[in-house]
């Protein structure tokens, strides 16, 4: 991972039905000149996290978004869902075993056990991939963010880490990540905030349009961004056709 911050990575909330509600992403690092128009993909509680990650460094994406839970014994763990029972067929928290019993524990629809956040980090480290943390809601105890923040570090992705969860994930894991501040502003801010120093980057995803239309609507949105400037996307991956990427099948 390149030890500058890359302005093309990132992740924010989305556009939804003509309105534009995106994260300004305010830091120190040092904005670089890049026409490339890149992305951020979002797994959305896949299940196999390992072959999910490495598909989206085979398609030349940024970042992965990664879904972090607290374990019992305060160890975080890569895990979309509150529930086990869906995905595991057990019908548990995270937060009701160990890190130790988790990592024995497999899913119900691959060979896959659930997955240390140390183990994704060091294949993300592999795969020269930035991490956005969704950091779900629970215990959220001080030795569980220690171990987050210890993770960047040992890892090596620093300067690669960001997040758009609330203000107390913020707080904690300010110096390590970049943050981001969702608001909704006119499409004609984009220009102002890029002056300023911040990185307007939307997201396009599926729960945010009709379920008949999403596809043309993300499109609608997606073109008039890009010819507004905005620095990149976070996309759910049925979208990365828009970018020149395979067309996944819904």
């Amino acid at each position: 991972m390149e030890s500058n911050w890359k302005v093309k990575i990132g992740i924010s909330r989305t556009v939804l039905c003509g309105m534009l509600i995106m994260s300004l992403i305010l830091s120190s690092y040092s904005k670089q000149e890049d026409s490339l128009k890149v992305l951020a993909v979002e797994n959305k509680g896949l299940i196999d996290v390992w072959d999910a990650v490495q598909l989206a460094a085979s398609y030349g994406y940024d970042m992965v978004e990664l879904d972090v839970q607290e374990s019992k014994d305060h160890h975080p763990l890569v895990f979309h869902d509150g529930n086990m029972k869906h995905a595991c067929g057990i019908d548990k928290k995270i937060s009701d075993f160990t890190l130790e019993e988790l990592t024995t524990i497999g899913f119900l629809e691959s060979d896959e056990t659930i997955t240390s956040l140390d183990s994704m980090l060091k294949l993300c480290r592999l795969l020269d991939l930035g991490v956005m943390f969704d950091i779900k809601q629970g215990e959220r105890s001080e030795g569980y963010f220690k171990r987050i923040r210890d993770l960047i570090d040992q890892h090596g992705l620093e300067r690669s880490c960001m997040t758009l969860s609330d203000t107390q994930v913020q707080d904690q894991l300010r110096g390590k990540v970049l943050l981001t501040i969702p608001e909704k502003w006119p499409i004609e801010l984009i220009e102002v905030v890029q002056e300023n120093g911040g990185l307007v980057i939307p997201a396009l995803n599926t729960f945010r349009y009709s379920e008949e239309k999403h596809r043309s609507e993300a499109r609608y949105d997606a073109e008039r961004l890009l010819k507004a400037g905005v620095d990149g996307f976070q996309i759910d991956c049925v979208y990365q056709d828009y970018f020149g990427r395979p067309k996944v099948v819904e």
